[in-house]
């Protein structure tokens, strides 16, 4: 029998107060202790439907190409699943249309927030270039909005630095986090480079929603649509999915999505060998065999640190 191992993962500096990083600056990082690697699975059939009652024996689940056993497998949504208990956080451009789409949509946000499974830290970070954290209190929900008041319209959009601030403040026992972000246009000022925002993704077992609004080329500034596959490739590599976002009515129907995909993943837990060198990036495949068909979503590796 294969005893488990007890493997760094690599984890970004926790950080609390809001804070801009400096440019160059590399993306600091420290090992957590943790015996399994934890893959959230989303298997949905060809309609996008969850295909649901899986378990271990259903999935197949490699890391560069060699078969592993897979010593965890639970579903997002089940009650008292504490191994698959995750944090949160929503991020929301401090320009004065999407603080206002936000407010508007207050009651949608408070059931997306609320009705989250297993959710165990919920936070919303309001950014442009710099970072600022309010905590979401399910007793008194309606607190988040009233803050929200009092946060001045933003300036130059920081969307990597805030997103890297994030992966910081969520920092959990095992790494597990979902990022739903609200960007109004496209980054302007990060210090972070797109590289090694993917990197510290990697290094984390995140799940990234971005909800996307329209945005039409022009200007002297960055393409919109190179934005946008920015965003598109975020989501793919976390395993989430990109939503493009029609006007501000649409939100509430996104949220409700958001929720009803968290609630459909299975998570995978393995003991990888330990074996290579540290920091490199272990690919990942999951695999079900009797559904052919079905579209699995998953993140596509990730990083040790030893």
């Amino acid at each position: 029998m294969r005893r488990a191992l007890t493997l760094p993962v690599v984890w970004l500096a926790a950080g609390l107060a809001a804070a801009s990083p400096g440019a160059g600056q590399p993306v600091a990082v420290f090992p957590a202790e943790t015996s399994l690697v934890n893959v959230a699975v989303t298997v949905e059939d060809a309609q996008g439907r969850p295909i649901d009652g899986l378990g271990a024996r259903d999935f197949v689940l490699s890391e560069d190409g060699r078969k592993q056993r897979i010593d965890l497998c639970a579903r997002m949504g089940d009650p008292g699943a504490g191994s698959t208990t995750l944090d949160v956080a929503l991020l929301v451009d401090a320009s004065d249309s999407m603080l206002e789409t936000l407010r508007r949509s207050q009651e949608a946000a408070v059931r997306f927030l609320t009705s989250l499974p297993n959710a165990q830290e919920l936070i919303v970070v309001v950014f442009d270039q710099a970072q600022r954290v309010e905590r979401f209190d399910r007793d008194h929900p309606q607190g988040l909005f009233e803050r929200l008041r009092d946060v001045p319209d933003g300036g130059n959009t920081a969307l990597r630095d805030a997103i890297v601030f994030s992966l910081e403040t969520l920092g959990t026992s095992n790494g597990r986090s979902a990022l739903v972000l609200l960007p109004d246009g496209i980054d302007t000022v990060s210090a972070t480079e797109p590289a090694a925002l993917e990197k510290a993704v990697q290094s984390t077992a995140v799940t990234i929603y971005p909800v996307a609004y329209p945005a039409a080329p022009g200007g002297d500034g960055p393409d919109p649509r190179e934005a946008l596959k920015g965003l598109r490739r975020l989501a793919e590599i976390s395993g989430g999915r990109l939503f493009p976002l029609a006007n501000e009515q649409a939100l509430p129907g996104v949220f409700d999505e958001i929720v009803a995909d968290l609630r459909a993943q299975y998570v995978l837990g393995f003991a990888p060998d330990g074996a290579g060198a540290p920091g490199r990036l272990r690919k990942i495949s999951v695999k079900v065999p009797g559904h052919r068909k079905a579209v699995v979503r998953h993140r596509v590796g990730y990083r040790l640190q030893r």
